[in-house]
């Protein structure tokens, strides 16, 4: 009897045992030894699974010795000494090519679970670097302190140039807010606008902007001019006040003493004083309203009371004859009146030269005028103020 490896499980089994106790399939007298590998093998196979080399079983063999004999070249019968302590050699050493399939497959699986381990970390690591580097690049275009922030103190094994650049931004974020404090605190354009020069990429600079806007905007309005107001829509065609000064520009524009106008007016008073110089009546009414709210400060005054005016300042025997110059320092404005039209406040001065027999009377005067011209060219109201005896 020996202690053979069964064919079907591998398993130890006797030779003369019926069935293997592990597999259950049958041993005694269905296995032999091939003559090539002498691996045990079941007599009913035409081909060795070990070493694939056609087996040759011999009819009638009913035992395993004789199988093994006959595979050995011993005639049945005959003792073969060395064939039997062979077998029991070989029963009791392991088969090698079945210690190194198993140390083969040991291996492949040691490898390939080696192998994904180290995918696996692998995969973990690059996960991590691309999740501090997403957020390290978020970081980098913020400019709020709370996201910086999160990012240090998410990531404190992230790379030191990475750290060291979110907290250089960091702190230039808080010396920022003092500069715009400052700033705000101040609250000049000046200040302002040092603050936009310093820090061009500031969260504050748009802010700065828009209160230059409406600094400026309440500048403009005070002038309460028209190239105030242009100037302003000038330099901010997008600004906070756009439409309000598009309104106050029509306005004012309307208001505008236009060239034309302004000529008006002059001839009108220079009709006027030419008429007085030369004594014409009809020539010096012609551009007076019917009644005047005021004339020399009388009120509701008439073209009569023009008239008399004029033979007033001539009535001394000793005037043979007057002039009137105006001086060139005209100021007209426009004034709306409750109707909704326009009315020409009108001021400047005119020159009285007055030739007389008598002289020691006075020969020279000047005086201010201060009148209202209505848009039909009527003068509505007029007073003269002496400014030299």
């Amino acid at each position: 009897m020996a202690i053979i490896k069964c064919p079907e499980c591998g398993h130890q089994v006797s030779d003369q045992a019926k069935f293997c106790p592990s597999c259950g399939i049958e041993i005694a007298g269905k296995v032999m030894r091939c003559p090539h590998c002498n691996e045990i093998v079941f007599k009913n196979q035409k081909m060795c699974p070990y070493c694939h080399q056609m087996l040759s079983q011999p009819a009638g063999v009913e035992n395993h010795e004789t199988d093994v004999q006959t595979c050995q070249g011993v005639a049945p019968g005959e003792k073969n000494e060395t064939l039997s302590s062979s077998v029991q050699t070989q029963v009791k050493e392991p088969a090698r090519g079945s210690n190194k399939r198993r140390n083969s497959t040991l291996v492949i699986a040691f490898t390939i679970s080696l192998v994904a381990v180290l995918v696996g970390f692998y995969f973990f690591k690059s996960t991590a670097e691309k999740r501090e580097m997403d957020a390290y690049l978020n970081a980098r275009s913020s400019s709020e302190p709370a996201v910086l922030q999160s990012y240090l103190d998410q990531f404190t094994d992230a790379p030191v140039a990475h750290r060291d650049t979110i907290q250089n931004m960091l702190e230039m974020l808080g010396k920022l807010d003092v500069e715009w404090n400052d700033a705000v605190t101040n609250g000049t354009r000046m200040a302002l606008e040092r603050y936009v020069r310093l820090f061009p990429n500031s969260i504050h600079v748009q802010e700065a902007k828009l209160k230059i806007d409406s600094l400026d905007w309440v500048q403009a309005v005070a002038a309460g001019t028209s190239d105030a107001v242009q100037d302003y829509l000038t330099r901010y065609p997008d600004g906070l006040y756009v439409d309000e000064a598009n309104d106050m520009l029509q306005k004012l524009k309307a208001k505008d003493v236009s060239d034309t106008e302004k000529v008006m007016v002059k001839q009108l008073f220079t009709r006027f004083f030419d008429a007085l110089s030369s004594k014409d009546g009809d020539l010096l009414t012609a551009d007076v309203n019917n009644v005047m709210t005021s004339f020399l400060h009388r009120a509701n005054a008439t073209k009569a009371d023009v008239l008399a005016f004029m033979h007033k300042i001539y009535s001394p025997e000793d005037i043979s004859s007057m002039t009137f110059r105006q001086n060139n320092d005209w100021k007209i404005d426009k004034k709306e009146t409750d109707d909704g039209a326009y009315n020409y406040a009108v001021t400047f001065s005119v020159d009285q030269k007055i030739d007389r027999s008598d002289k020691s009377k006075e020969s020279f005067c000047t005086y201010r005028i201060k009148s209202v011209v209505s848009s039909d060219g009527k003068i509505l109201e007029m007073n003269m103020q002496k400014l030299n005896q």
